[in-house]
Order: C-alpha cells, then sequence, then structure tokens
C-alpha cells in the first residue's frame, strides 16, 4: 500500500464519477435483496434484480454502495426501482455540482490563457511595428541629411515631430505627406520638422513636470518666432530635475500656437486657428464696437437738438438770398 499514489483531486473527482461495471451494480443489486426482503408484490424476482442493475449502472460504484448502505438502513422491505435511482441522484449530485465546477475553473483558465495569448501576440505585433516605424524614420532621417546639409533636422527629431504632428498636412491646398517631402529634400518639410521637435520636447517637459503651463506656451509661441531662441529654452527646461507632483497636460493654448509653426512653414491653416486672422477679427470687433458707440451718441444728440428746436417755436429758417439779388 505504500507504494499506490495518491490520485490528483481532479482525477479523483472523475474517477468518482465513472459509472460502474456491470459486475458492480449486480453486486450491489445482490447485497440489497440479501439483507433485505423482495415484496411480495413483484412476482418475477430474478428479473426484477437484473432490471434494477441495468438502471444502477450509469452511477459510479461508491454511489451504489452507499446508495445500498442507506436503503437498508431506511427500508424494511428492498426498495423499488425509482426509490433506488432517487438515492443515487441525491448521493451523485453533489460529485457532479464538483465536477462542473472543476469544468467551469477550466473554461476560466483557458479563458485567461487564450486572452493573455492574444494579449500577447497583440504586444509583439505592436513591438515589431514600432521596430519597424523607428527604422523607417531612420531612413528618412539619414535620406534628409544627405539632401540638406545643414539645413537638415537634428538627430532625433523626425521621431519626436512624427509622435506631435499628424503625417499628412495641407500645402497650397493639397493634402501631402510632410515625412515624404522631407525625404525628398524640401526645405519647408526639414524647417517644419525641426519646430516640431521643439513643440514636443516642450510638451514632454510640462509633462515631466520641469516647467510650468505659464512657461510652456511661452516656449511654444518662441519657437515660430525665434527657432535658436526656443531652441536654448528647452535645452534649460530639459535640464531641470522632473517633478512627477507637478505633471500636467499642455494647456490648450499650447496646441493652438503650434498653428503658428505650420503658418510658419507654409501649412495651410484654418481661418478659426489663424493666429492673424484671429487678431484681425478682435481689431475688427473693436472697431464695430466702437462704431456702434458712435452711433448710440449721435442717437442722443439727434434727440436733444429735436427737443431744444420743439421748445422755441417763434424761431424760423430763412433761405439766404444769393450775392447781388435785391
Amino acid at each position: 500500500m505504500s507504494n499506490v499514489t495518491p490520485l490528483d483531486p481532479k482525477k479523483r473527482i472523475e474517477a468518482a464519477l465513472r459509472p460502474a461495471s456491470p459486475g458492480d451494480a449486480q453486486a450491489a443489486v445482490a447485497v440489497l435483496a440479501k439483507a433485505l426482503p423482495i415484496l411480495p408484490s413483484i412476482q418475477d424476482p430474478p428479473a426484477f434484480r437484473t432490471i434494477m442493475a441495468d438502471f444502477l449502472r450509469p452511477y459510479p460504484a461508491d454511489v451504489l454502495i452507499a446508495a445500498v448502505n442507506q436503503a437498508i438502513q431506511n427500508f424494511e422491505h428492498m426498495p423499488s426501482i425509482h426509490e433506488m435511482l432517487e438515492l443515487c441522484e441525491s448521493l451523485v449530485e453533489p460529485l457532479r455540482r464538483l465536477e462542473r465546477a472543476k469544468c467551469e475553473r477550466q473554461r476560466e483558465a483557458a479563458g485567461r490563457t487564450a486572452d493573455a495569448e492574444r494579449e500577447a501576440q497583440r504586444a509583439a505585433e505592436d513591438e515589431a511595428r514600432r521596430h519597424a516605424n523607428i527604422k523607417w524614420l531612420r531612413g528618412v532621417e539619414e535620406r534628409a541629411c544627405k539632401r540638406l546639409d545643414d539645413a537638415a533636422p537634428l538627430p532625433g527629431d523626425v521621431a519626436l515631430a512624427d509622435s506631435i504632428s499628424n503625417l499628412l498636412v495641407s500645402r497650397a491646398g493639397n493634402r501631402i505627406s510632410w515625412l515624404a517631402a522631407l525625404a525628398e529634400g524640401e526645405r519647408w518639410a526639414a524647417k517644419y520638422c525641426r519646430l516640431m521637435a521643439l513643440a514636443q520636447r516642450t510638451r514632454q517637459a510640462i509633462e515631466q513636470g520641469r516647467i510650468a503651463w505659464e512657461e510652456c506656451l511661452a516656449i511654444a509661441k518662441l519657437i515660430s518666432r525665434d527657432e535658436a531662441a526656443a531652441r536654448s529654452a528647452v535645452e534649460q527646461a530639459e535640464a531641470r530635475a522632473a517633478r512627477p507632483q507637478y505633471e500636467l497636460p499642455p494647456p490648450e493654448s499650447f496646441w493652438n500656437a503650434l498653428y503658428r509653426i505650420r503658418k510658419k512653414c507654409g501649412i495651410d491653416v484654418p481661418r478659426s486657428k489663424d493666429p492673424d486672422a484671429v487678431a484681425t477679427a478682435a481689431e475688427t470687433a473693436k472697431h464695430l464696437t466702437a462704431l456702434a458707440g458712435l452711433a448710440d451718441v449721435r442717437k442722443i444728440l439727434d434727440r436733444q437738438v429735436q427737443e431744444a428746436w420743439a421748445s422755441k417755436p417763434h424761431l424760423t429758417l430763412t433761405r439766404p438770398e444769393p450775392a447781388g439779388e435785391q
């Protein structure tokens, strides 16, 4: 007995639910018939025992043994087939619940495994795409450096600009890829890449808590006016220690300031986002407001003149005669 390996709990449940052999079912019925007398109403006891054994065969041997023991304790006569089936059902149901719970756990575990595999597959695909994109951006940067020399973006600028800018931009109403234009050596695309890279570095500085939003906005506005000064300001910001407690997203005005970069590089800007158009609209609004105020003053003066004239009915106006006429 010391060499017997105990069954795994999961396998133990499977074994406990395994149907009894024909011999086990017949033996259980024989024990039952030996312990309890068959009712006189049973006309063919051997056939009765055979039929009962056939009905009990789907149940496990342990269940049959337990059912026989309960029947011997609780019945004065050999129970009917229906009564034995009820006993067996009451005894086998807990085992079935355990089996259902085990199957449910297995399904959940299989589902978690499948989800983990799908997530790992997605992560691997994302990583492969990321590496492919990095390789492609490096190729664009290398081609731009060969074509543009000193006007080319700085190392890393292409990846930075790509992370903050859409791939397609509009120039003179045409949608084009600024990266493709950069690879072809177009200077406006190189300038756009350099400036947008500075914008992304500014964005990273505020997200890391290195600068406050006021400085973030000031640098964003400076980028389109003075690239060298903006680059110096960004480098100073990056030299500061990161402060996680001050991490913030860029303000909305930061994103509006990027339209100045687009306009500086000859990229179409919606009129609602054009800083010059907005300033002109503001001045126009002020002028119209002033005119409206003057109109109100004119109405007041007209009303005062009419009231004064009405209060002096003896005054009349005469048309002066031309010189030389008598």
